[in-house]
């Protein structure tokens, strides 16, 4: 009985583990798309921002002359 015992405790384990390995690279995959999706919203809201200001600096220069 013994024997039967730790061999199915040892195979739910090892079930368990690849499961868990499973999980663990859908979330780095998950978490790499994520990074990368947030670093080009950034490049994009400065790129904006920046045009925002060229034109606020533009506008600026009309109205002062």
């Amino acid at each position: 009985m013994e024997t039967t015992d730790w061999k199915a405790k040892s195979i739910q384990r090892s079930k368990d583990n690849k499961q868990l390995k499973k999980k663990i690279k859908e979330l780095i995959i998950s978490r790499d798309e994520w990074k990368v999706k947030s670093i080009s919203h950034k490049l994009r809201a400065d790129k904006l921002e920046s045009d925002l200001k060229k034109v606020k600096d533009k506008l600026n220069g009309i109205i002062s002359q």
